[in-house]
């Protein structure tokens, strides 16, 4: 018996050849059915792949003609496809600048700093305070006063037995106001984080932040690594101006009681005022938010303590609360470490910042160093002068506060200092600089 056979697709089917039986025709249809079914599949799928190319084709000739369909395109093939890319800030560095999480999503909730009292009290609390005065006494040795015979590097030699002048101020210090405006200042990091779904929404989102940080004494800026929040000076200074005045007086008068004569003298007063208070951290208010390693000026005085920034910003508040002189603060390239700088009259031997061609005599705060003298390794690091706002009008057409901008990173100006004879003397050591 011969073999007939039919392809149906892949499958090869095999039956015997039995003429015009009925079993051979069965098989024969069933093969042919199975062609036509393979057919019919291939038909619908390229009707299929030909509806999708004429509906890509009116989709792209839409979007090129109606912003209505490509702003609703936009918005969907976001949504759709984005996802949560916020990361925690984690830890933030002690001092300097920290990340601010911006996170492009869907999720849909009431945004974390208008939460009320996301961030504390602001100073407004101020207002309802009940005093508690206390009467402090500081006496201190103003170390410009000291004659100096030379330095050895960091250890200044100076004539045996000699003193310099001795200054003592009483004030009080209202200790509830001073624990208000330390917790007004800062923000809780959990409370700023911004969700958004688009361009337009993230730049609303800045804004609104902006005004809430900003009545927290922080700001936000942009870097080439994206947003930052660090701490705004000129607020600090600002909101403490009336609370520090009357000390600043205080140590004017009885500078120039002891024998304080011009300018420079008279800063000198302030300055060895600030390096002897005590270094470190000032006490913690007891709240959780995060102050960039600074203290409010008052919080500092309440205590007795901080470090180098926060004792620079004290310096400019209490010599701008009198208008004595104009000062800056400024701080090296990793924000380890800030000093001052003052347009004061300059000596030979001073160390200097310049920026935009002006001179200041720089100022440590944190070791009891005479004005103009710096580390010997600060001298070997690029410093930026922070510009602040003097409202006292020293300075000349200056701009607002938020118009101030940070000069560029210069060097210190390594002037030659004036040697002097070598007499017998005692050494006395200076402490190491301190870095936050």
């Amino acid at each position: 018996m011969n073999n007939a056979s039919c392809s149906c697709g892949r499958k090869r089917l095999l039956f015997p050849d039995i003429g015009n039986s009925a079993q051979g025709m069965g098989m024969a249809s069933r093969c042919w059915w199975g062609m036509k079914s393979a057919t019919t599949r291939i038909e619908r799928a390229l009707w299929a792949l030909a509806l999708a190319i004429a509906a890509i084709a009116i989709g792209v000739v839409a979007w090129r003609r109606e912003p209505a369909v490509r702003i609703l395109a936009d918005g969907f093939i976001r949504r759709a496809t984005a996802a949560e890319t916020c990361a925690p800030v984690g830890v933030p560095p002690q001092s300097g600048p920290v990340r601010l999480p911006t996170c492009r999503g869907t999720v849909n909730e009431r945004d974390p700093w208008l939460v009320p009292g996301a961030h504390g009290p602001d100073l407004g609390a101020l207002a309802s305070l009940s005093a508690d005065v206390e009467q402090r006494r500081w006496t201190w040795e103003d170390v410009n006063t000291v004659p100096i015979v030379r330095w050895d590097g960091d250890t200044r030699v100076v004539k045996p037995g000699s003193k310099g002048r001795v200054l003592t101020v009483r004030g009080d210090i209202d200790v509830t106001r001073a624990l208000a405006m330390e917790r007004a200042f800062g923000y809780e990091i959990d409370h700023a984080v911004i969700r958004y779904g688009d361009d337009a929404e993230l730049v609303s989102k800045r804004a609104s932040l902006d005004g809430v940080l900003a009545l927290h004494g922080v700001q936000r800026r942009r870097t080439q690594e994206g947003d930052v929040l660090s701490p705004n000076y000129e607020w600090m200074v600002s909101a403490s101006l009336d609370d520090v005045r009357p000390l600043a007086r205080m140590i004017l008068a009885e500078a120039r009681r002891r024998g304080a004569s011009g300018l420079r003298d008279e800063f000198g007063a302030f300055v060895s005022f600030i390096q002897q208070l005590k270094y470190g951290n000032a006490p913690d208010p007891g709240d959780t938010k995060h102050r960039f390693g600074l203290s409010m000026p008052l919080w500092c005085l309440a205590t007795d303590t901080g470090d180098c920034d926060t004792r620079a910003v004290l310096l400019v508040a209490l010599t701008r609360s009198i208008g004595l002189c104009e000062v800056h603060l400024v701080r090296d390239a990793d924000h380890q470490h800030m000093l001052a700088a003052a347009a004061i009259p300059v000596r030979e031997g001073d160390r200097l910042v310049r920026p935009n061609g002006r001179s200041f005599v720089l100022v440590e705060t944190t070791d009891d160093w005479p004005i103009g003298h710096v580390a010997v390794r600060t001298r070997g690091e690029r410093l930026q002068t922070l510009f602040l706002a003097d409202v006292g009008g020293s300075l000349n057409g200056s701009k607002s506060a938020a118009q101030q901008q940070p000069s560029t990173p210069q060097p210190i100006s390594m002037r030659a200092q004036r040697t002097a004879p070598v007499p017998s003397t005692s050494g006395r050591s200076t402490p190491a600089r301190s870095r936050q």
